[in-house]
């Protein structure tokens, strides 16, 4: 009797390992496509697209639907993934150059810099940073009008320019973890004195890859540099009791005088940054069209689509693809950024 149980044990307990096996199997078998899929996704990423429609003549479409568009990357047709139309909400960072170049209008900057953040849509979050010898975020990013106001107002003017650094800065550690909408609007002369940590070219690079336009506004500071050197100085040279780290002159911390060619490159640079990304460069060439300019920058915004892809392009070699976005609607022009750079295999 025992014998008998006991055989009679092993078989059920037989049956069941391959009852068992055959499941397991079968649940495996189940799991690869997920598996394999959520594998692929992680390695591929969206390239996201900031977009401005307009007429031909430049009045802005702001009604289009994911249908309108088509996307080309190389001249090859994307399938778009994403859409964002222009009334969805835009995180925004407000970069101020604060250095001693600004000294004699930052009171109208920062004005006109509030009146911008009060044009802007309700729902759109305003962070907003400053930059001198040190870039320093002011305020993160909120919807509160008053506390935009305030950070704004936190700015203070002196000491030479981080430009590339605030760039740098501004992209890669408070734009890009923002999946939404998003952009960088720029003031500066373009003019950067003291960057260590990174470069015009770096900086490039990343305006290339970011999926946030940049909106610069170049005022051109050197009439300003010369008016506030002759104030202080006699035939060059430095009156008793002036302070250097706030004079357009060049000693040791100070800000040092920039060239007209200097003023050139900064522009250059500027255009760039706006080209490479998909945003504008708007000259402000005194305070009195700083107005204007913050205002065009608002319009821009509020008829920005996004839209987004992935690649049929797999390989990661570190190549530079052009983007072309066309509207299915005639008559109407599309502005993107130029294109972007992949991202190149680990070795």
């Amino acid at each position: 009797m025992s014998i008998r149980k006991s055989i009679l044990g092993l078989a059920v307990l037989l049956f069941l390992g391959v009852i068992l096996s055959i499941a397991g199997e079968k649940n495996k078998d189940r799991g690869k496509q997920p598996e394999d899929q959520t594998i692929i996704r992680a390695e591929v990423e969206m390239v996201s697209l900031p977009v401005v429609v307009t007429t031909k003549d430049g009045k802005r479409v702001t009604d289009l639907l994911k249908e309108d568009f088509r996307v080309f990357e190389d001249n090859v047709e994307q399938t778009i993934a994403g859409f964002a139309a222009t009334d969805e909400p835009v995180s925004e960072v407000l970069a101020l150059d604060t250095s001693g170049s600004t000294e004699m209008e930052l009171a109208n900057i920062q004005n006109a810099s509030i009146e911008f953040v009060d044009t802007l849509h309700p729902d759109d979050s305003v962070a907003v940073m400053s930059f001198a010898e040190d870039v320093v975020l002011q305020g993160n990013f909120s919807i509160d009008r008053d506390r935009n106001a305030y950070a704004i107002k936190k700015t203070r003017s002196g000491g030479s320019t981080s430009l590339y650094e605030a760039v740098w800065l501004a992209l890669e550690e408070v734009l890009k973890p923002v999946k939404e909408r998003k952009a960088l609007i720029l003031f500066t002369d373009g003019v950067d004195t003291y960057s260590r940590k990174t470069s015009e070219g770096e900086t490039l690079d990343l305006a290339k890859e970011t999926a946030a336009p940049i909106y610069c506004i170049y005022y051109n500071t050197e009439r300003d540099q010369y008016a506030r050197s002759s104030r202080t100085t006699i035939g060059g040279i430095l009156l008793p009791g002036t302070n250097p780290t706030v004079l357009g002159s060049p000693f040791p911390g100070g800000v040092g005088t920039s060239t007209t060619e200097e003023y050139m490159i900064g522009h250059s640079y500027l255009t760039k940054l706006s080209e490479y990304s998909g945003g504008i460069t708007i000259d402000a060439l005194e305070t009195a069209s700083l107005r204007p300019a913050f205002e065009q920058i608002a319009r821009e915004l509020a008829s920005q689509y996004s839209i987004g892809y992935y690649s049929t392009n797999q390989k990661h070699d570190g190549k530079f693809r052009k983007v072309t976005v066309k509207l299915n609607k005639p008559n109407l022009v599309a502005r993107t950024r130029m294109g972007y750079v992949a991202r190149k295999d680990k070795k």
